[in-house]
């Protein structure tokens, strides 16, 4: 059975692999990938003749779908699947495997770095001494802020365990009943979406893209913020309207922000965001350690295999 590979995390450890993956019947096919994705014909070329892929941030549309005739199942490396038309993979009879709860931890530990760097200026810090200067900005301590959790999963809930270790008071909003009771367990106040934006000296977005989060956090939101506010978002980048964060870190409505996706990865030469020195931006980049890969690796390539009626020895 041929299958392609066209997650680049994966395609840079695959040799790893492939003695298991032979031995259980596979060809695997390693396209190549100039940007961060497939999409359009470069993905529908990518997937010729193959059964199953193990997808990076591809975007699989039902026109996609429509060309891959081979194609019996999708396994998304890591927890993202908006790049996927689902319900378009569902009418083909195509499923849909994720790895939820991969990367909770790492995620989580880059939120509350984000954190720390925004409150006590260290980015700022860093780049004043690489300008020769010796800066000593007066920072903002964690302990005792209002943290605002938007998204009560996985990762969403291990940030609540840190910032309450920190000594933060937590705010959570999620519509999952099952999430809310189980950040709640762990030290959380679950409130509703307005009274968190208002309350929270920190805003930390954990939630997924869709319908209901696209651009959530817009001028109109912003605007309920106490002055002076931070905002974290390491969950998707269309979940926060750009130009909307830029007018807030412009006016002082923020005081800074830690995006680590962005609405265009990566961003223009020209996008106004770059040019602001209180943002701290990371590369979409806030699950990638050696250890997680190597786990996301394994349970990604299962996945696909079971889908496929083979049970793989890794």
């Amino acid at each position: 059975m041929k299958i392609a590979v066209t997650c680049i995390q994966l395609i840079r450890d695959i040799e790893a692999y492939l003695p298991a993956l032979t031995a259980a019947g596979f060809e695997v096919q390693l396209p190549e990938i100039a940007g961060q994705h497939l999409e359009g014909t470069e993905l529908v070329t990518a997937l010729e003749g193959c059964v199953g892929v193990v997808a990076g941030d591809d975007q699989f549309t039902a026109e996609v779908l429509d060309h891959c005739l081979d194609l019996k199942a999708i396994s998304k490396w890591g927890i993202g699947v908006d790049g996927i038309d689902k319900e378009a993979a569902a009418l083909r009879n195509i499923p849909v495997t994720n790895t939820p709860g991969a990367f909770d931890d790492e995620v989580a530990d880059v939120t509350m770095a984000y954190c720390v760097l925004l409150l006590r200026q260290l980015h700022a810090v860093d780049h004043g001494i690489q300008a020769g200067q010796w800066p000593k900005p007066a920072g903002r301590s964690l302990g005792g802020k209002t943290i605002g959790v938007i998204g009560l999963g996985g990762i969403g809930r291990a940030v609540v365990r840190r910032a309450v270790v920190a000594g933060m008071t937590v705010l959570g909003s999620d519509p999952s009943s099952e999430s809310q009771k189980a950040a709640t367990e762990l030290g959380a106040q679950v409130v509703p979406f307005e009274d968190l934006m208002s309350r929270s000296d920190i805003v930390s977005v954990n939630c997924p893209l869709n319908p209901s989060t696209q651009h959530l956090i817009n001028d109109q939101h912003l605007a309920l913020m106490k002055p002076g506010g931070w905002l974290v978002n390491v969950g998707r980048g269309a979940v926060v309207e750009t130009p909307a964060l830029v007018r807030a870190l412009q006016n002082g409505t923020l005081a800074g922000a830690a995006v680590d996706v962005l609405e265009e990865e990566p961003p223009a030469p020209d996008d106004p965001i770059r040019l602001l020195k209180n943002v701290i931006f990371g590369s979409h980049n806030a699950s990638n350690t050696l250890e997680a890969s190597a786990r996301v690796h394994v349970r990604a390539l299962k996945n696909l295999a079971h889908e496929l009626g083979v049970e793989l020895d890794l």
